[in-house]
């Protein structure tokens, strides 16, 4: 049983991995995208050449909104996300221990809703919407909440699989650096 968790574990770091360059990639492209933005408002501008680009600031917004989904998500698996730590910390061990898993289970809730209503989302408004600018369907931003509350969840499960597999105090949360 545990050598097959581990094995699980183990393929959802590897897609961990492969979705953290991901996001390096889409930071990259929100980076050159609003640098392109800001060259054509106020560069090209202030030169005399009238050029706009309103793609770049629709393109930006949905980058964005990939990116904050999928980095999220990423961070659940070693609990990486803001939190009141000194609760967790501070209470005597059991207590800390309630608080962290009542805490877990609050989010998977939390991470149900988001998949539940995004996959509705989709389906209801995301069809019929078309971006006002670059006109692509709304959908291809609209699939970020419940791609990111599906990867949410199970690298939450997967949180506490791994600190229950490996023996660990389930209030531990892994280091930056051990992600990449």
């Amino acid at each position: 049983m545990r050598s097959a968790v581990r094995t699980a574990l183990g393929m959802l770091d590897r897609l961990n991995a492969a979705v953290y360059y991901l996001l390096g990639a889409l930071l990259a492209v929100i980076v050159i995208v609003v640098l392109l933005q800001v060259l054509v408002r106020f560069v090209l501008t202030s030169l005399g050449v009238n050029v706009a680009a309103p793609w770049t600031e629709e393109m930006a917004r949905y980058v964005l909104v990939w990116l904050i989904f999928l980095g999220a998500a990423v961070g659940c698996r070693k609990m990486q996300l803001i939190s009141l730590e000194f609760v967790v910390r501070g209470a005597p061990a059991l207590l800390g221990k309630l608080a962290r898993i009542a805490a877990l289970a609050l989010c998977l809730v939390l991470f149900l809703l988001m998949l539940r209503y995004g996959v509705e989302f989709v389906n209801v408004i995301g069809r019929s919407e078309l971006s006002p600018v670059m006109q692509i369907p709304k959908t291809w931003v609209y699939w970020a909440m419940p791609v990111g509350a599906s990867l949410m969840i199970v690298n939450t499960l997967a949180f506490v699989a791994d600190a229950a597999v490996e023996g660990r105090d389930i209030r531990e949360h892994g280091a930056l650096s051990e992600e990449a």
